[in-house]
């Protein structure tokens, strides 16, 4: 009888774990700087990540990058031409087909409140977003008090932390049951927009610069929620 329930119990796991693979197995996949691109209503999200390989492609890390944040992922296993990169205090788990230097799958939830978020990434793609150069109209250095709204009857209110340096520009997105989220982009002219990965939530946020104490019409993305938002500068100059 223990028999019987052992192999009822194996044999499904060893015909799923055999779907897995999809195509020919990974000969190799290229290390270094790699941009990841997750797509959420038509918009595209993009950050950059490190491949590293400690051992001839035997053992492989994957470190997410945004600012001063290094999010490594827990576990790195690969079967067939399907690598899966967990993390585990977030509950998550990136499952990719990958080539050399090209990878394409999609984040998943593993509690399932989440709906999956497709994912894409390219090797040696070294800009998170396009590297214009345009004057920014104000620095931006400082605090900021969020205004967000899903709809006209559901307002959210947050706090943004800014670092700017010439058209770059680092933050700290503090919304959303205090989730913190590090978020990095860019500053062209008018506008600005920042992307970040946590693990757990993926991030975009877009806003217009009306002046050095008011950001208006902006649009922020974390997972399937979509906001608009405005702000205004709270603190001043961060020392």
């Amino acid at each position: 009888m223990k028999k019987i329930i052992f192999y009822a119990l194996i044999i499904p796991l060893i015909i799923s774990c055999w779907d897995i693979q999809t195509g020919k197995p990974i000969t190799g996949v290229a290390p270094g700087i790699w941009r990841g691109q997750f797509t959420i209503d038509g918009q595209a999200i993009p950050i950059m990540f490190e491949v590293l390989n400690t051992d001839n492609n035997k053992q492989i890390e994957v470190v997410f990058k945004t600012a001063e944040q290094q999010l490594k992922a827990d576990s790195v296993r690969v079967w067939g031409d399907t690598m899966f990169i967990d993390f585990k205090k977030a509950n998550t788990q990136l499952k990719v087909v990958c080539q050399i230097d090209q990878m394409d799958g999609f984040l998943y939830d593993k509690s399932g409140i989440e709906y999956p978020i497709v994912f894409a990434g390219h090797h040696a793609i070294l800009h998170r977003f396009p590297d214009i150069r345009k004057t920014p109209k104000a620095d931006l250095t400082g605090d900021w008090e969020i205004t967000a709204y899903e709809s006209q009857d559901s307002r959210i209110t947050g706090r943004l932390r800014l670092v700017t340096q010439e058209n770059k520009i680092n933050g700290l997105l503090m919304i959303d049951s205090n989730e913190k989220i590090t978020i990095e982009g860019c500053v062209q002219g008018t506008s600005i927009y920042l992307s970040g990965f946590n693990g757990k939530t993926v991030c975009l946020l877009k806003a217009t610069i009306k002046n050095s104490k008011t950001l208006v019409s902006g649009t922020l993305i974390t997972n399937k929620k979509s906001l608009f938002w405005e702000a205004t500068s709270s603190a001043g100059v961060i020392k």
